[in-house]
């Protein structure tokens, strides 16, 4: 049962978000402890899941277990509850200390979030001493702690991609058995997983600032950001030549900004938001029109079915996770998606109810399955409908408009010369 439960989940994260890209390397064997930034509430263990590709445990605030189902689920994943002490009796925890012990003692992988919290800050908070103390009171021999980096392209909105980072894995020092480690120990441990774990996650001083080195990573690189780990890579360089030419430099600094939100504010004049399909155009490398609209054509009926079974409910999903995440913006992922599976499966479910009431058993078997496949031609439809729409939208620029796309596509390419020689090479990732 365990198993079937974390096999469903984890194919509804692959659905959620359409890539989960992972760089760095994993040891290959012996115990291991990671520690990853916490952006995205109870999404982050499920992409972390994903991204590793072996069984992981992990720990979990205990309130989370007060929930039957959700208690079922963390079960499922392993889940070892924390207590912490404004919600429970802190004395607890040394069971969970003990498990956690047991966990690595047998060679497994525990997985934990030193921030404590989920959030939507661009710079990671201050590290808890949990992973720390919990490595050095281990005493397993080859412990390891593998800080992982965690960028979601836009973490609330379905289909978008993750990067997940794996940096160079710390060596935990064996202490001989019944020796305590020292509050000294924990401190220098906590103080190297938080450095370690800074050299992996994109921090900026404001969102603002955060959004733009991922934008201006895209496009600065050669394939747009096609590649997210890549994307990953360049807007963390990014980010250290930044902060780097602010310290030495802050005027020049003031110059790259304002030649970026000029690029900005030149894209939305014209309505496009991929400078790249300009340029594709411009060098005869985009589909035509015919190719990126025939695609749309054939596949129309199916989704056009679906979207009138679930495309009331689907549309409520949104304004109901904004709602229930009170300005959170790390839950809004998790609110979706629990709202998506709950609300569209109930949707899918009452029309099978409703067409086997109307034309038989058999016709509503076929509507439960039906309706299910036909919402995800639907959901596949409007992922093509935006990228192809993208693709005609700059050809008709660049056949009634020429002037101003060339125009676009040099003022991209200027202020990638631009943003290079700035910050000394670094943005050459």
């Amino acid at each position: 049962m365990d198993s079937s439960i974390r096999a469903a989940w984890l194919a509804l994260i692959r659905l959620y978000y359409r890539q989960i890209a992972v760089s760095g390397t994993l040891p290959s064997e012996g115990p291991v402890i990671l520690v990853a930034n916490h952006p995205n509430g109870l999404l982050d263990p499920l992409v972390l899941c994903v991204g590793v590709g072996r069984p992981v445990a992990f720990l979990a605030k205990s309130t989370l277990f007060s929930n039957p189902l959700a208690r079922r689920i963390l079960t499922a994943f392993r889940a070892i509850p924390v207590y912490r002490a404004k919600e429970a009796d802190t004395a607890q925890n040394q069971e969970t200390f003990d498990r956690a012990r047991r966990l690595l003692a047998g060679s497994g992988w525990l997985a934990l979030f030193p921030e404590g919290i989920s959030h939507d800050e661009p710079e990671l908070q201050p590290l808890k001493t949990g992973a720390a103390r919990i490595a050095l009171s281990s005493r397993v021999a080859g412990l390891q702690v593998v800080p992982v980096g965690m960028l979601y392209e836009d973490k609330e909105v379905f289909r978008t991609r993750v990067a997940l980072t794996f940096g160079a894995p710390i060596a935990v020092p064996t202490l001989p058995e019944g020796e305590a480690p020292s509050q000294d120990a924990v401190r220098a441990l906590t103080a190297e997983i938080s450095e370690a774990l800074s050299s992996v996650v994109l921090e900026a001083e404001d969102r603002e600032i955060w959004r733009g080195l991922v934008a201006v990573a895209a496009w600065t690189s050669a394939d747009g950001g096609a590649d997210m780990a890549a994307l990953d890579q360049r807007a963390r360089s990014l980010a250290t030549a930044y902060r780097a030419l602010s310290a030495r430099s802050p005027e020049r600094v003031a110059e790259v900004v304002d030649a970026t939100r000029h690029f900005v504010r030149q894209l939305e004049a014209i309505g496009v938001n991929d400078p790249f399909a300009l340029e594709a155009q411009r060098r005869g490398t985009a589909p035509s029109p015919v190719a990126a609209v025939v695609p749309l054509l054939l596949l129309a009926p199916i989704a056009l079915f679906g979207a009138l079974l679930a495309w009331v409910p689907y549309r409520l999903i949104k304004p109901l996770a904004l709602r229930l995440a009170g300005g959170h913006a790390d839950v809004v992922g998790t609110f979706k998606m629990l709202l998506g599976l709950l609300i569209l499966t109930l949707t899918w479910v009452g029309w099978a109810i409703a067409t086997g009431a109307l034309f038989g058993a058999g016709a509503g078997l076929g509507m439960l399955v039906a309706g299910p496949l036909a919402g995800f031609v639907a959901l596949r439809w409007g992922e093509r409908y935006d990228l192809r729409r993208e693709v005609l939208r700059a050809h008709w620029l660049s056949v009634t408009r020429e002037a101003t796309a060339n125009a676009v596509t040099d003022q991209r390419r200027a202020l990638a010369t631009k943003i290079e020689a700035a910050l000394g090479g670094l943005a050459a990732g």
